[in-house]
């Protein structure tokens, strides 16, 4: 289960577990820190939407020392190291495959339309970027 930020194009957080299967629906808790999921399996799963924050009452040194980790990734977010580690997701081994293949076949359409635009004299079809692309159906 993949959350994504609607206004970026990457995934925020992925969720998973060994023996999830499809997820049919998804839900914040009212106060947004946690994540509920149903699957196939007839198991509903609660997340925390931040993984890596502490439950529980926390002391103000805990507070401090949290506010104070934020603070610095917030302001040293744009370095190349610090954006490294902040975008780090831990994927299962099918996933990466099955974007490692979808990564080729992407790659080679993108190959493919190039060839016939050069080839064509500039008359081939457009650029149209992926994003912008609508598909209602494939005709191949």
């Amino acid at each position: 289960m993949r959350i994504y930020d609607v206004s970026r194009g990457h995934s925020q957080d992925i969720y998973h577990t060994k023996r999830m299967q499809r997820v049919q629906c998804v839900k914040y808790s009212l106060d947004a820190q946690f994540l509920y999921s149903g699957s196939d399996d007839g198991n509903v799963r609660l997340w925390k939407a931040n993984a890596s924050k502490k439950l529980g009452v926390m002391n103000p040194r805990e507070n401090a020392q949290a506010e104070y980790n934020t603070a610095l990734r917030n302001r040293y977010k744009h370095l190349p190291e610090i954006r490294k580690v902040d975008r780090a997701r831990r994927i299962p081994v099918s996933i990466k495959k099955a974007q490692e293949k979808k990564k080729i076949i992407l790659d080679s359409r993108k190959r493919k339309e190039e060839n016939v635009r050069t080839n064509n004299k500039g008359f081939g079809p457009p650029r149209v970027p992926l994003r912008q692309k609508m598909y209602l159906a494939e005709e191949e």
